[in-house]
């Protein structure tokens, strides 16, 4: 069992089941309430999504739960071949080469077990619509507040979006210029306060802060602003691990010849 649960016959029959399950998604979001649950789901942890949510589509459910455990087995299918391939080779051998095989890997399961377990603490609220002046409230006497957003393109540009999503490109969509001002309050205390661009979020004391996009009521003729508020104590390791990934694939790939004269020697 340990041989074949290490082995890359499994990996293979993994990735196959992953590319099958993610198409079944697919289908599936053909359906309007399918496709709502799914963006559903986008806006809250998992954790959240699952306890609260995800009786709302017993389908869903499944899909999830299956995904779920595919994404476990790849992972115990990566630390054991890991262990039982790259860690052996590296103490047998003790070259640069296989040292460097080992610690990419290594580190792409650190990635890997910090966002899974992102998936299940801190907390998320997405799709947050504000209009200017109004409030947010949220857990632990947390108030958000939008304090301007200034918006310098044509409004048409939502009721044109409605039929095509081609008609917002960069001419008359300027996304460096749009912005909301904010006002993250914590008991009387100021977290966040500054202007929020799309593609340019806003960041403190572990809380991110995003526009996500600007929605317009036509009827009423009001501006609004979607916004995101996410916090994750784990954000910081994710993306230290990923830095320390890409400087080593970096060094890796600058240094070609100094690996294979370590390698050979």
């Amino acid at each position: 069992m340990y041989k074949f649960l290490s082995s890359l016959k499994f990996t293979v029959i993994l990735l196959i089941s992953l590319v099958l399950i993610l198409f079944w998604g697919i289908l599936m979001s053909n359906s309007d309430s399918v496709y709502t649950e799914l963006k559903q789901m986008n806006e809250f942890i998992i954790r959240d999504w699952f306890f609260y949510k995800s009786s709302n589509h017993t389908l869903l459910l499944i899909w999830f739960l299956i995904l779920c455990v595919v994404a476990v087995l790849f992972g115990l299918n990566l630390i054991l071949c890991t262990w039982d391939n790259l860690l052996k080779k590296f103490v047998k051998a003790k070259n640069f080469r296989s040292f460097s095989l080992f610690t990419l890997h290594f580190i792409f399961i650190m990635i890997l077990l910090i966002h899974a377990l992102s998936l299940l603490i801190g907390y998320k609220f997405s799709n947050i619509k504000l209009t200017e002046g109004e409030v947010f409230e949220f857990k632990d006497n947390f108030y958000l507040k939008v304090e301007k957003i200034n918006f310098i393109d044509d409004k048409e540009i939502f009721t044109k979006e409605k039929k095509s999503r081609l008609h917002r490109t960069k001419d008359n969509f300027h996304y460096k210029e749009n912005y909301t001002s904010v006002l993250l309050i914590n008991s009387n205390d100021t977290i966040i306060k500054g202007d929020a661009f799309i593609f340019k979020p806003l960041f403190k004391k572990g809380i991110q802060l995003t526009l996500e996009k600007f929605s317009y009521d036509e009827k009423n003729d009001v501006l609004y602003a979607n916004l995101a508020i996410t916090k994750n104590p784990l954000t910081y390791c994710f993306f230290y691990f990923l830095w320390i990934r890409y400087n080593i694939i970096i060094f890796l790939s600058n240094n070609n010849s100094l690996i294979f004269q370590l390698a050979s020697s």
